[in-house]
């Protein structure tokens, strides 16, 4: 009988190098699209924050302007508010926003817990809204001096 004399060969047949060439390729296929939807999702929430952010700063810089100019005038400021078109850019506006609510609004108790707030024109409620449909709302007093 013979024997054949095998050579030690080192290295890998080529269907063990197809193979793993092919599995590299779905890995790689896998890996690119979960990186790509986690990159582009961390974006929007960054956009997000910075809508968020920005329709903060309009309410603060309402805010801001009822306590210097209209603490006991709130028919002013609710006329003010009620056009946002008007609005110049910051410092002189509020920003950019879009007016959800703006009356005056009376709060009624029941029987067991009346609550009296006086004239209903006392209570100024302002609602505004981003781009992105978040609201944010605050309500004004008149502030009576004596």
């Amino acid at each position: 009988m013979k024997q054949f004399c095998r050579k030690n060969n080192k290295g890998f047949t080529l269907i063990e190098v197809i193979i793993t060439i092919v599995m590299a390729g779905i890995l790689a296929v896998m890996m690119f699209t979960y990186s790509n939807t986690s990159y582009t999702k961390s974006s929007s929430l960054l956009n997000r924050s910075r809508d968020t952010f920005r329709l903060q700063k309009v309410m603060e810089n309402i805010f801001t302007d009822y306590n210097l100019n209209y603490k006991t005038n709130l028919a002013g400021i609710k006329t003010k508010i009620s056009d946002p078109a008007s609005q110049q850019e910051p410092p002189a506006g509020y920003g950019a926003y879009t007016l959800v609510n703006n009356d005056f609004i009376k709060f009624v108790g029941n029987a067991e817990a009346p609550i009296d707030t006086g004239d209903p024109q006392n209570i100024l409620k302002v609602s505004i809204k981003n781009d992105a449909g978040e609201t944010l709302t605050i309500l004004l007093t008149l502030i009576v001096t004596q």
